[in-house]
């Protein structure tokens, strides 16, 4: 079963990552999802389903995602049971998926249209992970801005303004699942690793699912730590002078 052959190399990762979100309460019920973009090229052994946006920069490629209605907790404890395996096929046309149970994560969408993009423009990139970070989006429903919601969380902390200046960009609210929120996020991927769905939660990219768990968690501190100054937070954020001497250090 090819599902069960490319676990052998990402159980560990996979497992680990689940257990943290399911931990930090950040993928209640079945909520959340993940996907790895794989080295090579497996043949799943599954129905054929069609894309309703052709996706031809990922045909051959294959990707392990999590199932529609799986839980982070359960996926932590029993992977084979809540990942499928997908292969894009037809040119983009479509794609063939195989799994023990259950259909592909409803995020598709997002997740094919982000990794078309990564496949071309940023192909060490092979990692997306979904969650619901708790402080992020209680942030998003009272910081209406987007530009003044960024800025917000990059103040709060040293790490928040190295991780997240210039890498981090905030999505007006769209329904989950459509493909116009997969749309709208690819466009934001190709300037940044981290999206904000306001609202709904935070998509991260990484060469891994670690690196993009780092993402969500120092968005998700910083979002906290305004939360816990409120109104005060615009006057005790790093000032520009502080930022400036955080890039000159430590930035590229």
């Amino acid at each position: 079963m090819a599902l069960r052959e490319t676990l052998s190399e990402h159980e560990p990762e996979i497992c680990a990552v689940a257990g943290l979100l399911a931990e930090r309460g950040w993928a209640e019920a079945n909520s959340g999802n993940l996907s790895l973009r794989l080295g090579g090229s497996f043949d799943p052994a599954g129905e054929r389903f069609p894309l309703s946006i052709p996706r031809p920069e990922l045909e051959g490629h294959s990707l392990l995602l999590t199932t529609g209605g799986s839980r982070m907790r359960d996926l932590a404890e029993n992977p084979l049971e809540n990942l499928c395996l997908v292969k894009v096929v037809d040119v983009g046309r479509a794609y063939v998926s195989e799994g023990t149970r259950g259909e592909v994560t409803s995020e598709l969408p997002s997740h094919l249209a982000v990794h078309a993009v990564l496949v071309k423009e940023r192909p060490d990139h092979h990692a997306l992970l979904h969650t619901h970070p708790t402080f992020l989006i209680a942030l998003t429903h009272l910081v209406k801005d987007r530009a003044e919601l960024r800025d917000t969380l990059i103040r709060m902390f040293p790490e928040a303004a190295l991780l997240l200046h210039e890498n981090l960009e905030i999505l007006d609210y769209r329904t989950p699942g459509s493909d116009e929120l997969g749309v709208a996020t690819a466009e934001a991927i190709r300037r940044v690793s981290g999206v904000v769905w306001r609202g709904h939660g935070m998509l991260a990219s990484g060469a891994n699912l670690y690196s993009a768990l780092d993402l969500v968690e120092v968005a998700d501190k910083a979002a906290r730590i305004a939360l816990l100054l409120g109104d005060r937070s615009k006057e005790c954020g790093l000032s520009d002078d502080q930022l400036k001497g955080i890039y000159e250090a430590f930035g590229d």
